[in-house]
């Protein structure tokens, strides 16, 4: 009786002790709140002081015009940006998770998703379906690409490279002079049109190592929304109907793409029955419903009639990659992108680096912010060029590339008065290598997703070219991704780009690309989801985008649509945009540096979500392809 009493008295002890130590845990976790408060507070008002000062600079960068359009947009616009839901120009603040992509009906996929209980990487692979039904110019399951994911439970990010490889038969001499051709008119090379064009799809693997890795819904949930949009139908964008007109004669020769060019010029509603069996087979058994099977021996069947050389081997054996993302400090954040055979993640890094080490008067924002990023570029584009390949085949010395040293002579290089050859900046190292050729594909599409919990996914996926290699099996558009191989050694590409042998075709290799998903860090939280598409613009883009948003203190929708430039060395010169164009008088100043300047189109098409301090999600999808973003 009397041991009872005593265990009693003991264990009496033990819950006083835990209630003891339960009431000590609180308020630590209480002052640790507090704490935590007060920094917040401290951030926000510096974040005040800095945006009012990056509106002034801002002013004086557009001139007297561009000056009252701000105050006017600032004024009208200031309170309304705190707001939840639409603003103007494609972007958008939400409280609790967004989603960004170049197209509105992808976006509100995966928000759908999200409000279904789904995370950041059900969503990225939901709106990644969901963006090859509604802009099949620029993605699909006949494509691939790269996803970068942030994992809050324990604070990791991973790389997952679903890039499109290259078939068992292919050559470094495929693509010589005698290869036969699939067609006339624009892009119509043997390697961006027909058959040879075509590697091995890497989406559906990519989406179902999204889901399976990372996820927490069932693939049939996450597949729904593009389901029932290739069931009911979608009205394709402008941009759509832009591409469909420029390829008309190429996409004739093809059921399906003659039914999405009438469709895309009409604005009628365009269905897609056999898109939505093919998705739904995906659904129920994940990658092998695409590289076995029915639907593998359709995709073959159409390539060898336009003269591939895809097997059945070549999609059974095709894997998604984990691969380690590159990561580097700039400006006070830790940025994370993506590695080889990316060369947008090295490029966009080392740039940062030289970037840094200019006096910060020599890169002020205005004429001379974007004569720092011009020179910035043009050495670790001739890195690119010289020595990028795929890391599973050739040795990317990358170390030696992004030295401190290395990195440090090129900033002492830099002149504030006038542009530099490119040549001066090349700083080969001790073996140089030919320079392999860059690529600006166009059929490329970014999303980036920011959930409740706080996980972040960017993503970049693509078909290359607009509509790939033209031409479509079981509902799906087939790439045209043996066009970022190089096509000979000492030739050059449609762009006038030298050829180099770290990135001629081979068997089961991946093309060097510049796709650039990044996440960026500041004190160990997420602050920023980037990326783009527009070939060897997109890294560029995304740094403007970013440093707009991080060191300007613009929110996410004033970075994205704000003009921008673009600079990769020989054989062109610094590019600029016609719309949004910078002022007749920065462009001037450019000029008088010594920049050979040409005016394009538009330089790339960037998504971003900022987060903000306070939890909130500054969303935006660039207005150059009339993308919107979703979210609550």
């Amino acid at each position: 009786m009397r041991s009872e009493d005593g265990a009693a008295r003991v264990r009496a002890r033990a819950r006083v002790r835990a209630r003891v130590r339960a009431r000590v845990r609180a308020r630590v976790r209480v002052r640790a709140r507090d704490r935590a408060r007060v920094r917040v507070r401290a951030r926000v008002r510096a974040r005040v002081r800095v945006r009012v000062r990056v509106r002034v600079r801002a002013l004086m960068w557009w001139g007297a015009v561009g000056a009252v359009a701000f105050c006017i947009a600032f004024v009208a616009g200031g309170s309304a940006a705190r707001a939840d839901g639409p603003q103007p120009g494609g972007s958008a603040v939400y409280s609790r998770y967004a989603v960004a992509s170049d197209d509105a009906l992808a976006s509100k996929a995966g928000a759908e998703v999200l409000a279904r209980g789904g995370n950041a990487a059900d969503a990225a692979a939901a709106t990644l379906l969901a963006l090859g039904v509604a802009s099949p110019a620029s993605s699909g399951l006949g494509g691939g690409g790269f996803a970068l994911y942030y994992r809050a439970r324990d604070r990791t990010v991973w790389f997952v490279d679903f890039r499109e490889r290259a078939p068992a038969a292919a050559t470094a001499t495929m693509f010589r002079d005698d290869a036969p051709r699939e067609g006339a008119g624009p892009a119509s090379r043997p390697s961006q049109l027909g058959g040879l064009a075509t590697g091995v799809p890497g989406e559906p693997a990519g989406v179902e190592a999204l889901v399976m890795r990372f996820g927490t819904l069932p693939l049939d949930a996450v597949a729904a929304p593009a389901i029932r949009l290739a069931t009911e139908g979608v009205v394709l964008a402008p941009y759509v109907a832009n591409l469909s007109a420029t390829f008309s004669a190429q996409m004739r020769r093809d059921p399906l793409l003659r039914r999405i060019a009438r469709a895309a010029a009409t604005g009628a509603r365009l269905r897609q029955p056999e898109l939505a069996r093919t998705l739904r087979a995906f659904a129920k058994q994940g990658r092998r419903a695409i590289y076995s099977g029915p639907v593998a021996r359709a995709i073959v069947a159409a390539n060898r009639r336009r003269g591939g050389v895809l097997t059945l081997d070549d999609l059974e054996r095709y894997r998604a990659l984990g691969r380690r993302p590159l990561s580097g400090r700039a400006f006070g954040f830790r940025w994370f992108t993506a590695p080889p055979p990316s060369a947008g993640g090295f490029t966009l890094l080392s740039s940062l680096r030289v970037l840094e080490r200019i006096p910060a008067a020599s890169r002020a924002l205005g004429v001379g912010r974007l004569h720092a990023l011009a020179e910035s570029w043009k050495g670790p584009f001739a890195d690119r060029a010289r020595y990028f390949g795929d890391p599973d085949f050739v040795d990317i010395p990358l170390a030696a590339l992004g030295a401190p040293a290395r990195i440090a002579r090129r900033a002492a290089l830099f002149d504030p008065d006038r542009a530099r050859p490119a040549a001066d900046y090349a700083l080969p190292l001790s073996e140089p290598s030919p320079a392999p050729a860059l690529q600006r594909e166009h059929g490329t599409s970014h999303l980036c997703v920011v959930d409740a919990e706080g996980n972040v996914a960017s993503v970049t996926t693509t078909v290359n070219l607009p509509f790939g290699a033209r031409y479509t099996a079981a509902g799906i558009v087939l790439n045209d991704e043996m066009d970022d191989f190089a096509s000979a050694v000492g030739e050059t590409n449609a762009f006038g780009l030298v050829g180099g042998a770290q990135n001629l075709p081979g068997p089961r290799r991946r093309p060097v690309s510049t796709m650039s998903p990044t996440i960026v860090f500041r004190d160990g939280r997420p602050v920023l989801c980037a990326g783009g598409a527009g070939g060897s613009r997109i890294v560029t883009a995304v740094e403007q985008v970013a440093l707009h948003v991080l060191v300007d203190g613009m929110t996410a929708g004033e970075a994205v649509a704000a003009p921008r430039i673009h600079e990769q060395g020989p054989p062109g010169g610094l590019e600029v945009e016609r719309s949004p164009a910078l002022p007749d008088a920065t462009i001037d100043a450019l000029r008088a540096l010594g920049h050979d300047v040409s005016v394009v189109d538009h330089l790339a098409v960037v998504q971003a979500i900022a987060i903000r301090s306070d939890g909130t999600l500054d969303a935006a999808s660039d207005p150059r392809k009339g993308g919107a973003p979703a979210g609550r």
